[in-house]
């Protein structure tokens, strides 16, 4: 036994030569790659949808508009959206306006008018005379003076002469040539009320006797129209 050689134990190849020895595993993994490569281009392979429309010849494609990417939690609760600034109120308070002080105020009634004044009738207008003053005589310690009226409307008039004297005496007072009136003197006041009321467009003459007075007296008034001088 002992001048007999074994044979070497023989090994199969390994790596490169393996491969090289068996051709049929190198096709196998080339149609293992093909079909994953099908089923790849197969699932991302997307037909027309519902929406497709062919674009017309000669116009450029229409670039489809990009899809918004999903926010995720953690954005939306960074990127809340402004609270709406409600009017009357600035961005930082957020209680309701309070109610104006017109719509909250009571109003109060009304005050009661006041109780008006008693007031005097107005004066009424002149009437419608040309009343003139003269002296007619001066003597120690007193004269004669006349005040002519006429009546320069057209309709009868009653009259009432006022001369003030201040200071002086009223003697007495007539009507030349018509029926008298009625007079009456206080201190250095004369007051003459007409008899008949005086015509339309006529004339009367008042004279009358003052003593210890000015010959020019302080007013002389016939039913509101002032005496002028005559000479």
């Amino acid at each position: 036994m002992s001048g007999t050689r074994r044979a070497p134990r023989q090994f199969p190849p390994h790596g490169s030569a393996a491969v090289a020895s068996s051709p049929w595993i190198l096709v196998s993994i080339g149609v293992v790659i093909m079909v994953v490569l099908l089923v790849i281009a197969v699932g991302a392979y997307r037909g027309p949808g519902p929406d497709f429309q062919p674009v017309p010849p000669g116009q450029p494609p229409v670039a489809a508009a990009p899809i918004p990417e999903r926010a995720s939690s953690a954005d939306r609760e960074v990127s809340t959206p402004p609270s709406v600034a409600v009017p009357g109120l600035s961005p930082r308070r957020t209680d309701p306006p309070s109610p104006t002080p017109s719509a909250s105020r009571t109003t109060s009634p009304p005050p009661s008018a006041a109780p008006s004044r008693t007031t005097e009738p107005p004066a009424p207008p002149p009437a419608p005379i040309d009343a003139r003053y003269r002296v007619l005589h001066t003597f120690h310690g007193g004269f004669i003076a006349e005040v002519s009226i006429r009546n320069t409307s057209h309709r009868d008039l009653d009259w009432v002469a006022r001369v003030d004297y201040p200071g002086g005496r009223v003697v007495t007072a007539w009507l030349e040539g018509v029926p008298q009136g009625t007079f009456s003197g206080t201190g250095g006041t004369l007051t003459y009320r007409s008899g008949p009321d005086l015509d339309a467009w006529s004339s009367v003459y008042l004279r009358f006797h003052i003593e210890s007075a000015d010959p020019r007296p302080a007013s002389c008034t016939v039913s509101g129209r002032t005496c002028r001088s005559r000479r």
